[in-house]
């Protein structure tokens, strides 16, 4: 039976719905394992209930939520291990990305240089919602620039997942604000023309990350259910 205009998901609605959730999750005000229901999404979005259906279809296949049958749709839960090998994969793709990007942003450096000083006025302020936004821009614009597509895709399905969207929400912020040190040095290194060196300090600065993410305590992950 074919749907009619009402029933069908409206691209730009389902998008607003993604955009919505990813952000909840990244506030914190989603967290691992909260169950999300159709009803009460399209009430809060005042959207339909068949664009909400679609926004969990494309979220749960890029991993940020899970769907089990009778339990519904909710944030996914990783265990220990499943947040170390995301952050192993992570790290190996973002120090690609660097490396294939270095010469690009040697050549004009100024689009990084921007959002690093949006990252600094953020640490300066303290204020963590600003450095979690421009931290992501910082980290995909090596994708972006790289060229190289299947890499920019890979990395924004990695970067659409629940432990790095709360990281800044999860970490203390203090560790959270130091870890914008190492952002600098990577911009010295390609203002430099050092591909290596930036390549290696990104794969150190993510490991940094997953050990920060690793310091949580038992009831962050779902270790529990294995």
């Amino acid at each position: 039976m074919m749907k009619t205009a009402a029933e069908k998901p409206d691209n730009l609605t389902v998008q607003h719905i993604t955009d919505a959730i990813t952000n909840a999750i990244r506030e914190g005000r989603l967290a691992p394992g909260q169950r999300l229901t159709e009803i009460d999404f399209a009430k809060k979005l005042s959207v339909s209930r068949p664009s909400v259906r679609e926004a969990f279809r494309q979220l749960t296949s890029d991993g940020l939520l899970l769907s089990q049958p009778y339990r519904g749709v909710s944030v996914r839960h990783m265990t220990r291990r499943e947040v170390d090998d995301l952050f192993t994969v992570r790290s190996a793709l973002e120090g690609l990305a660097v490396r294939l990007a270095t010469p690009m942003l040697h050549a004009d450096i100024s689009p990084l240089e921007t959002i690093q000083d949006q990252l600094d006025r953020a640490e300066a302020a303290r204020d963590l919602t600003a450095m979690s936004r421009h931290n992501l821009a910082f980290h995909m614009l090596f994708a972006d620039i790289s060229g190289n597509a299947l890499l920019c895709e890979q990395l924004r399905r990695i970067a659409n997942n629940v432990y790095w969207l709360q990281f800044r929400v999860l970490v203390a912020d203090e560790k959270v604000l130091a870890t914008n040190g190492a952002h600098r040095e990577i911009v010295a290194a390609i203002k430099q023309g050092d591909a290596k060196r930036a390549e290696s300090i990104m794969i150190d600065h993510v490991d940094q990350s997953r050990q920060l993410v690793q310091a949580l305590p038992d009831d962050h992950f779902n270790d529990h259910a294995s």
